[in-house]
Formats: structure tokens, C-alpha cells, sequence
């Protein structure tokens, strides 16, 4: 069994250990009702100092098990890039044989297309505004002169 695995069971004994922790706090509680309240004062002291002590014994457990975690968190990333890398590749050899472009190719073939558009538009605009001007200079015609 890990190390780790041992630290994470450990963690139901913590709380294990918590639970009678505080079962003997009520007991004690039951006593210092019939002791009086210098006992319970001294208990309320000693638990304090317990409590202290089990929040910084579980910190660090909890701590050095987070560290576990996250690296085997990143193992397991890294496996898991290991294992696909060559699948992608290999997907990627397939798709080209077959002769589908790839994300970038159509990124590329996108921008060139709408800079088309824009220029086909741009020339458009000019063209209608050509027209525009021909069709006033041909209904400016002179007006006949009257004779008479």
C-alpha cells in the first residue's frame, strides 16, 4: 500500500479520534457540573490546548495529502498526453491522406476569404458610385433653347 493511500486512511481515524474527543468532553461537562467550576475550568484550559494541538497535526496531514494529490494529479495529465499524442498524430496523417484540412489551414483560407470580401465590396462601392455619376451627368441635359 502507497503512502498515500496509508495518509488518506488515516483521515477516518482522525475523525474517529475527533468523535471520542468530544464524547470525553461531554463527560468531562458531566463531571464539572458535579465538581464545580474550578474542574471545569481546568478542562475548558486542557481542551483548548488539545484542540490546538489536533488543528495543527491535522493541517499538516491534510497538507502533505493535498501535496500527494496534486502529484498524482499530474502524473496522471502526463500519462494521459503520453497516451494521446500519438493517437492525434495519427489522426492527423489520416485526415491529410484523405484530404481535410486542418484547424489551421481553415483559419488561414477564413482570413483570406473575408479580405476578399472586403475588397470585391470595396470595389463595388466604387462601381456604384461610378454609376451614380454617369447617370446625373445624363440627366443634366441641356435644356432647349426656345426660337422664336
Amino acid at each position: 500500500m502507497t503512502k498515500t493511500m496509508k495518509e488518506i486512511k488515516r483521515v477516518p481515524m482522525l475523525r474517529g479520534a475527533a468523535q471520542q474527543i468530544y464524547l470525553a468532553g461531554l463527560g468531562a461537562f458531566a463531571i464539572a457540573e458535579e465538581g464545580g467550576t474550578k474542574v471545569f475550568e481546568t478542562l475548558v484550559k486542557r481542551g483548548k490546548g488539545l484542540e490546538k494541538l489536533n488543528k495543527v497535526r491535522l493541517t499538516k496531514v491534510l497538507g502533505r495529502a493535498e501535496k500527494k494529490v496534486e502529484g498524482v494529479r499530474e502524473g496522471a495529465e502526463q500519462a494521459f498526453g503520453r497516451f494521446t499524442a500519438p493517437i492525434d498524430a495519427g489522426m492527423t496523417t489520416a485526415l491529410h491522406r484523405l484530404g481535410v484540412p486542418t484547424r489551421k489551414e481553415i483559419t488561414l483560407l477564413t482570413r483570406r476569404v473575408e479580405e476578399l470580401t472586403r475588397t470585391v465590396e470595396r470595389k463595388g462601392a466604387r462601381r456604384a458610385i461610378a454609376r451614380r455619376a454617369v447617370v446625373r451627368r445624363r440627366v443634366r441635359k441641356p435644356e432647349p433653347v426656345a426660337v422664336g
